[in-house]
């Protein structure tokens, strides 16, 4: 975007010595005061920077724009700012009668009442103070707590309170943790945190969200197309001798493609792994059509670790060769 419009302010200068005087923008979103003769040739300009990037234009509408979170107008020489919010927006926040820490549902509601009164100018305050009331009000949120936090928004902005800059430093030994969130034992851990003068701050977190609710709706990858996978194929033996041995392997690839590779090295009766090398001693057959997935990890030395100790749990059954499992002690197939 920055490339763009430096090339497209150069093209409006040197081409139709247009000046844009004034321009913000926000990733893809921009607000600029210009002259309304030039409106058709700055999108014609911009649209010609890539036949793939094409933008449409808003104009101003009873001397009034939004741009993001402001309602802009235009009043006289001044410029007046006013919060915005689209038509279609739900007014959904974090409800007051939700099972979450009572200080997350005071932030919500006072960052909604801060980001609101400091982006509109005090003319527009009353009407603005009503949607605030408004949206509190259908999350849930006692009225007597509406009325307190903007009375204390409000204070400020008539005082022109000023914060001082906090000069401390960071403390580095800070410790950060994510708990489940239980209601009336939360307080239990504050307090004792605080007495103790613990230097940890927790971040609480719910076990009943949308995903515990809704079944999954994304359709699974076949195994042949899954990838970063610890996988088992069993020998199905002869017509005269069971078998039921295993072979644990691991691939960062599709699994189908590794599977491929294996039935290549049979039939080309190459010995490089340990399953081709059974299969032509013996004269079984692998079943390469319902291998397993044991496990999936996209680190690589964690999903080799785990290969080990997959190989280690059923060792009575594997025809993998020892030197797999030289690397990893017993101990661990007790993460498993």
């Amino acid at each position: 975007m920055d490339d763009l419009l430096d090339n497209t302010f150069m093209s409006l200068k040197e081409n139709f010595n247009i000046d844009i005087k004034f321009i913000v923008k926000y990733v893809d979103d921009i607000f600029a005061i210009i002259k309304r003769n030039d409106a058709d040739i700055i999108l014609k300009t911009l649209n010609e920077y890539h036949p793939k990037l094409q933008f449409t234009m808003e104009s101003e509408n009873n001397l009034r724009i939004p741009f993001l979170d402001v309602m802009i107008h235009r009043k006289s020489n001044a410029i007046l700012l006013d919060w915005y919010s689209k038509p279609t927006s739900s007014g959904r926040l974090i409800n007051y009668l939700s099972s979450q820490p009572l200080k997350y549902k005071i932030n919500t509601a006072r960052n909604l009442i801060h980001k609101v009164l400091t982006i509109s100018h005090q003319q527009f305050r009353d009407t603005n103070i009503k949607k605030i009331n408004k949206i509190l009000v259908s999350n849930n949120y006692p009225h007597h707590l509406i009325q307190s936090l903007i009375k204390q928004k409000t204070s400020e902005i008539n005082n022109e309170i000023k914060r001082v800059p906090d000069t401390k430093t960071p403390n580095d030994n800070k410790r950060y943790y994510s708990v489940t969130y239980i209601p009336r034992f939360y307080q239990q851990f504050n307090d004792d945190i605080n007495t103790n003068n613990l230097n940890v701050t927790l971040a609480y977190r719910s076990n009943c969200t949308l995903s515990s609710i809704f079944t999954k709706t994304k359709t699974p990858l076949p195994p042949q197309q899954q990838s970063n996978v610890v996988y088992e194929i069993t020998c199905k033996g002869s017509k005269n001798e069971n078998c039921n041995k295993v072979y644990i392997g691991t691939t960062k690839r599709a699994l189908g493609v590794r599977l491929s590779e294996h039935e290549a090295d049979i039939k080309k009766n190459k010995q490089s792994t340990a399953l081709a090398q059974h299969i032509q001693d013996s004269g079984h057959t692998a079943d390469l059509a319902n291998v397993k997935i044991l496990d999936k990890e996209r680190r690589e030395k964690a999903r080799f670790t785990i290969e080990s100790l997959r190989i280690l749990q059923k060792r009575e059954k594997t025809i993998n060769k020892k030197e797999d499992t030289d690397d990893i002690a017993a101990a661990y197939m007790l993460c498993l």
